[in-house]
């Protein structure tokens, strides 16, 4: 700045940047600070869905344990009743009789009367349609449970005295079904009951129970916490970037004012390049150039753009309280605040005319120290007409506009001189000269 920068345009800067500063302070800490609605979350909504739906497969778990055992003593009662034992255990059903089993139950006699020995009874053949038929049942729920173990093992562990029961149910649960034919049928009957035959199957049943108990304890749990868990909802994202969008919204405030002050400086530069070179026009006897044009220059209107400055901090710090979730709402606003501003400026300086024409020409003739005094050609423009003298002045050749102002002078100078002399004979008790 320099001293042809005017009063009014340095107090509008000054206040245009504090009316930034604060509202685009306001602003960023709005977008900064502001958090999303609270929510319920979603995360334990989900996870107690899935709790919940753990408990129907752990009760389907429970089930089948408690059916295993069941089915493990019918099998049995069945297996012997088809004859399904080991033919190479002595005295099973189907095998082969001990001989000294056979002499020590023969009845002794003392004669020695040689006798035909009998001939070996038949063994029984084992029933195999009814073998697999009574497996069946068991076999079903060895599959099922088969399926139980990773799920009871992850919410109680593995418990060591399950673990051969479990094993076993995995191993007849992966016996290929049997085809129609009675011996695989039969085989494969024969292999469950080895399997499964002598486990501890009350372990698993109380395994699989204690997991239900211990589904249905974490659902509740999840259940009661997805009811009263809330988060914040995310804000969105919009074109920008919440960052992006603050920081090319504040960008574009700060470039307002380096505009608004480049413009001040380069309208007091262009006053300085204009008046600056007319003090030598005094020197060489043309005063009436310099008062001429600081009365022009003076009826230029202030430079510098402080409405853009005011319209972008306003508009910003409304978009961010307004909407403080979308931040490119913030972009708009800042936007729309510079076009607003830069309207009501204009209008305002409409408003204003030249009401401070006098005030101006005033303050440049304090720094120009004109040879034509400017009070004297201000007093030879009547109040009220001021913007048609400017039109008038304008609308003149410099060297027009000069003899038109000397002219005001010395008009405005003959005036003054007549009053005083009026003043004068009065005081002394003369009439004043006609």
């Amino acid at each position: 700045m320099n001293e042809y920068t005017r009063r009014e345009e340095v107090r509008a800067t000054f206040i245009a940047s504090a009316i930034l500063v604060l509202c685009i302070a306001a602003a960023v800490l709005r977008l900064v600070t502001v958090e999303g609605r609270l929510i319920p979350d979603p995360s334990a909504r989900r996870l107690a869905e899935e709790s919940e739906a753990r408990i129907a497969p752990a009760r389907a778990c429970a089930l089948a344990g408690e059916k295993l055992i069941a089915e493990i003593e019918v099998f049995k009662k069945l297996a012997d009743a088809a004859r399904m034992s080991d033919p190479a255990k002595p005295g099973a059903a189907g095998g082969k009789p001990d001989p000294r089993a056979r002499d020590a139950a023969a009845p002794t006699t003392r004669t020695r009367t040689p006798r035909t020995p009998l001939p070996p009874p038949r063994p029984d053949e084992p029933d195999k349609q009814l073998a697999w038929a009574s497996a069946q049942p068991l076999y079903k729920q060895a599959k099922i449970l088969a399926g139980c173990r990773d799920a009871t093992d992850a919410i109680l562990g593995a418990r060591v005295s399950a673990i051969p029961a479990w094993d076993a149910i995995g191993k007849a649960a992966a016996i290929t079904p049997p085809g129609a034919g009675e011996a695989e049928q039969f085989e494969a009957a024969k292999q469950l009951l080895s399997l499964l035959g002598g486990i501890p199957a009350d372990k698993v049943a109380q395994a699989t129970k204690d997991a239900e108990a211990a589904y249905k304890a974490t659902a509740e749990r999840d259940r009661e916490r997805a009811n009263t868990a809330m988060v914040r909802e995310p804000l969105p994202h919009g074109v920008f970037s919440r960052r992006v969008a603050v920081s090319v919204g504040v960008g574009l405030t700060v470039c307002a004012l380096l505009i608004s002050y480049l413009g001040v400086r380069a309208a007091s530069m262009r006053r300085l390049a204009t008046l600056l070179p007319l003090r030598d026009a005094v020197r060489s006897g043309r005063p009436g150039m310099q008062a001429a044009e600081i009365l022009k220059t003076a009826a230029a209107h202030n430079s510098g753009e402080p409405g853009i400055v005011i319209g972008a901090a306003l508009g910003g710090l409304s978009a961010a309280l307004l909407a403080p979730k979308d931040a490119d709402l913030f972009v708009a606003g800042v936007m729309a605040g510079l076009l607003i501003g830069l309207g009501a400026q204009w209008a305002f300086r409409l408003a204003l005319g030249a009401s401070r024409w006098r005030a101006r020409a005033a303050e440049l003739a304090d720094v120009e120290k004109p040879a034509i005094p400017i009070v004297l050609v201000l007093s030879g423009v009547k109040p009220g007409l001021e913007p048609e003298f400017i039109q008038f002045l304008r609308s003149l050749p410099p060297a027009d506009a000069a003899a038109a102002v000397e002219k005001l002078a010395s008009q405005a100078e003959e005036r003054i001189l007549a009053a005083a002399d009026a003043g004068a004979a009065l005081h002394h008790g003369k009439p004043p000269p006609r």
